[in-house]
């Protein structure tokens, strides 16, 4: 140091600012997770609903329709999970599933809920042994409860959603349920196989552009070969 130079005061130091407060991350363990059960759909079937809704949409109705790729059919929905709870339920399926011989069924027709007169949901109907999966559904709903989840009340009738109505002009409810029965009184298509092999735990993903579903567990069913052997 030069002599006869300054002597500068040390500064004190900054204190340190408190670190920032941040939202949860999407895939934090405090975010709910959507959930719900269900069979999935093969190709034929998919590409089945993709023609039936392209049709159906040209009708200019005030519905909602469904992506066909995430088509399925619902056995139970869930709703927002924990992920320590998704995980205890992803654990306990596979020996309820297991139960259950492997089956067929085949598409039918065209239904709505809750009745032609007030139509809320656009169906596609199934036919086959549904007794078959009326029996998965009761012993996954035992299950479900024994775990303490909220289970939907009301009898269980297997379908695929094609469509939801959304508030339809009440000067037009009608004529709008109207022209959806003509439909209904007319066979959809060729019935198509939809074999029913697996059960899957599957997350729902909303956002503006539609919901996304991503399996997280698969529970197959009973082949024959497996049951007899």
């Amino acid at each position: 140091m030069p002599p006869n130079a300054p002597i500068l005061p040390l500064m004190p130091p900054r204190p340190r600012r408190p670190p920032k407060e941040r939202p949860f991350a999407a895939e934090s363990a405090a975010t709910a997770w959507r959930l719900f059960l269900a069979v999935p759909l093969p190709p034929p079937v998919t590409a089945l609903v993709d023609r039936l809704v392209r049709d159906l949409a040209a009708e200019d109705w005030p519905v909602r329709w469904v992506a066909p790729e995430t088509a399925h059919i619902t056995l139970h929905f869930l709703g927002d999970t924990s992920p320590e709870r998704a995980e205890l339920l992803r654990l306990a399926l596979s020996p309820v599933v297991t139960r259950h011989p492997a089956f067929d069924l085949r598409t039918a027709g065209l239904g709505v809920f809750p009745s032609r007169r007030h139509p809320r949901v656009l169906w596609l109907g199934l036919h086959g042994p549904a007794h078959r999966l009326e029996s998965l559904h009761r012993d996954l709903d035992g299950a479900l409860r024994g775990l303490d989840f909220t289970v939907e009340e009301g009898q269980f009738h297997p379908h695929i959603t094609l469509g939801r109505v959304r508030a339809a002009p009440s000067d037009a409810g009608r004529a709008f349920a109207a022209a959806i029965a003509r439909h209904l009184d007319t066979p959809a298509a060729t019935p198509v196989t939809l074999p029913i092999r697996e059960v899957l735990l599957v997350r729902s993903f909303l956002s503006h552009r539609g919901a996304r579903h991503e399996p997280i567990a698969q529970y197959p069913l009973t082949r024959p070969t497996e049951a007899s052997g």
